[in-house]
């Protein structure tokens, strides 16, 4: 699953006012529906113990998944049995001139309440529109505190991808209507949808590591030597 892809994905769910949260007092699974702009589908799933222990599944239509897991103050992406620590893969890019580049500031993003609901995997929320870069989105948030702590998990995991990654959305943005910041997103034009969530107890072995973080170091100097930095 390319890195673009991811960071659309969660930047998108995190802009949908997302800050300020309450924190959920149980363990949530969310699962979300997402279709690509290039016609790939998958599915996302969110497992939020609490702010230090949250998982992101992301599997594709050939099946490949790949994992983000916060640990404590640590971001992991797995593939396999392959355990990356995303602040070191950062720095390995950093010295390689391909991370994250600075983007140019957008204004906030206008919410119209269109004065419609809509009921997605049993939750009613009401429907939105705004405008980005000229095109009209449409989006369904609803006040869910378990929802909206799950997603919530993703701001850590957006951070330490958008490290790695130059891809930014202005609809990742954490918008600045203080009547949107307590909800979750439910559904975000045909790209986004909520297909399912519980709050049924989660393992502590599904924030376990599969492995130990590979040692990027000697790569990354490696890296650097031949490029002459």
């Amino acid at each position: 699953m390319k890195m673009g892809k991811i960071s659309y994905a969660c930047m998108a769910m995190m802009g949908m006012g997302l800050i300020g949260a309450e924190t959920a007092f149980a363990d949530v699974t969310a699962v979300y529906k997402m279709t690509y702009r290039d016609g790939g589908s998958g599915l996302q799933t969110i497992k939020y113990a609490d702010k230090k222990h949250v998982r992101l599944d992301m599997m594709d239509v050939s099946n490949h998944e790949t994992t983000m897991m916060k640990l404590g103050d640590k971001v992991y992406m797995i593939n396999g049995e392959v355990v990356q620590d995303m602040e070191e893969l950062a720095g390995m890019m950093a010295m390689m001139g391909k991370g994250s580049k600075k983007h140019a500031d957008h204004a906030p993003l206008k919410y119209v309440d269109t004065g419609r609901t809509e009921t997605i995997a049993g939750i009613t929320g009401k429907v939105y529109s705004f405008e980005e870069r000229g095109k009209r989105h449409e989006v369904v948030l609803a006040k869910n505190k378990d929802l909206q702590a799950a997603v919530l998990g993703l701001v850590e995991l957006t951070k330490a991808m958008s490290s790695v990654s130059s891809d930014k959305n202005a609809m990742g943005q954490a918008q600045e209507d203080a009547s949107l910041k307590s909800m979750a997103m439910l559904r975000l034009d045909d790209h986004i949808r909520l297909q399912s969530m519980n709050k049924k107890g989660i393992s502590k072995s599904v924030f376990e590591l599969p492995a130990k973080p590979q040692q990027t170091g000697g790569m990354g100097a490696l890296m650097k030597g031949f490029l002459g930095h």
